[in-house]
């Protein structure tokens, strides 16, 4: 396979990851908030996450007000960083390319934010259709999601590829626990967070990639399924916290949309290993003069 072949397919494989991410998330909102039994039950998942009394204890990186600490956005910016320039770059240009994917992803999850919340207050609307529900407003995408989903796209990206389903995977995890705890406080609805890390990962597909290109340390293939341990260590966790069965299946549906993100995030944008084709270095013939250097 030539390099320009695998490049084709590359990009073929993003669009299509891309544009099934768009096209769940406006497929979630359409059926949560457009349609009657999709309200019924989101309504019911919310009211039912939020009923039992606050939980006390939760560790500070797995509250709301994390989101909103300065400490964990510094840490993030600090860790694209130095991920970042783990790469050896094999020129100035490489390097000018470098530096512009670390900008992207210190960008992105600002940028997204701000985007999310455009969408909810001013784009986005949801319909009455029942009278019982009493918050009438639209609080779909979730800005906290948004925020959260972010630094689990940067993260990874940053990340060598060899490192991307294990990093993955931990932030991952964080992240769906977060979602939920989000839920579980009231402040959004189920169908929210999963809008968020839908659009938020799918427009993280288009972000340049700092590793593409690289020929090392590529992950084994063994490895690339690693992220789907998410739809069980995040409800682990939660079910520390949070007794109920509900609670604990909503965390689990959280925990598989967020999975299923992360794979995408680690198969579909791991750097791409050189691809030469068998004719583009020619062997040396046996016996025959050495080439006549210019």
């Amino acid at each position: 396979m030539t390099g320009s072949t695998a490049a084709r397919r590359s990009s073929l494989s993003r669009a299509a990851v891309v544009t099934a991410a768009f096209l769940l998330a406006a497929a979630v909102f359409a059926v949560a908030v457009w349609t009657r039994p999709g309200q019924r039950v989101d309504q019911w998942l919310l009211d039912v996450c939020r009923a039992l009394p606050a939980v006390d204890g939760l560790p500070l990186p797995l509250t709301i007000d994390v989101v909103s600490n300065p400490a964990l956005w510094i840490a993030v910016a600090a860790s694209v960083v130095v991920l970042v320039q783990c790469r050896r770059f094999s020129s100035r240009t490489d390097a000018r390319r470098g530096l512009a994917s670390t900008a992207a992803l210190l960008a992105f999850a600002p940028a997204t934010v701000l985007v999310v919340q455009f969408l909810r207050d001013h784009v986005l609307t949801r319909p009455q259709l029942h009278s019982w529900i009493a918050e009438t407003a639209n609080s779909a995408p979730s800005g906290h999601a948004a925020a959260v989903t972010a630094v689990v796209v940067v993260l990874v990206l940053a990340s060598p590829p060899l490192l991307r389903p294990y990093v993955g995977t931990l932030v991952g995890t964080w992240a769906a626990v977060l979602e939920f705890v989000i839920v579980a406080a009231g402040w959004h609805r189920p169908s929210d967070v999963i809008i968020s890390t839908l659009l938020v990962v799918g427009v993280g597909m288009l972000l340049p990639d700092p590793w593409r290109g690289t020929v090392r340390g590529q992950a084994p293939r063994w490895s690339l399924p690693i992220p789907l341990l998410i739809t069980v260590s995040a409800p682990a966790v939660v079910a520390i916290f949070y007794p109920t069965i509900t609670q604990v299946a909503a965390a689990g549906a959280i925990a598989a949309v967020m999975s299923m993100a992360v794979l995408a995030l680690g198969v579909g944008r791991t750097a791409r290993r050189a691809n030469r084709s068998p004719t583009a270095e020619a062997r040396p013939t046996v016996g025959a003069p050495p080439p006549t250097l210019r």
